[in-house]
């Protein structure tokens, strides 16, 4: 699996932000739901500032507000690599530091807990009814507990 990092957010991405640690938690998420094997897909996480993930979240979601994490599903291959564009993430900075604050959280473990959301999303899983929730909660708590130590909630 190829991850691109985009950040149209800071200067220069803090340590734990980087691809190695990233591409790290997506090969557990990838192992944990049974897609370990994937070769040659790609994706892209793209940390955002809080003005275009809210243009996102409003014109893609019919959503008004800033957000979290967006994921952006696409199967088609990139013309440069022939990778399958397995889909995009855009993760806003600047909430997930509001939000680790407010859930007495380090920033890196709200970021990883939103990375794996958002992954979690591009392979299908999703909240939007409770049955539908709570099992997608579950992964989300195994796979962080697993590689933090802690609970995301």
């Amino acid at each position: 699996m190829k991850i691109e990092l985009i950040n149209d957010h800071y200067k220069k991405i803090p340590e734990p932000f980087k691809k190695k640690e990233i591409k790290k938690l997506i090969d557990v998420v990838l192992k944990k739901i049974g897609f370990e094997e994937l070769e040659n897909g790609q994706i892209n996480i793209k940390y955002t500032s809080e003005e275009e993930i809210k243009m996102l979240n409003e014109k893609f979601y019919n959503k008004v507000g800033v957000t979290n994490v967006l994921a952006f599903t696409n199967n088609q291959e990139t013309p440069e690599s022939k990778e399958r564009l397995i889909g995009e993430i855009a993760i806003c900075i600047s909430q997930i530091e509001k939000e680790a604050k407010m859930y007495k959280k380090a920033v890196e473990t709200r970021l990883k807990h939103m990375i794996v959301h958002g992954v979690l999303h591009l392979f299908g899983f999703d909240h939007q009814k409770k049955g539908e929730q709570k099992e997608m909660e579950k992964v989300e708590d195994d796979i962080i507990t697993s590689c933090l130590g802690e609970r995301p909630y």
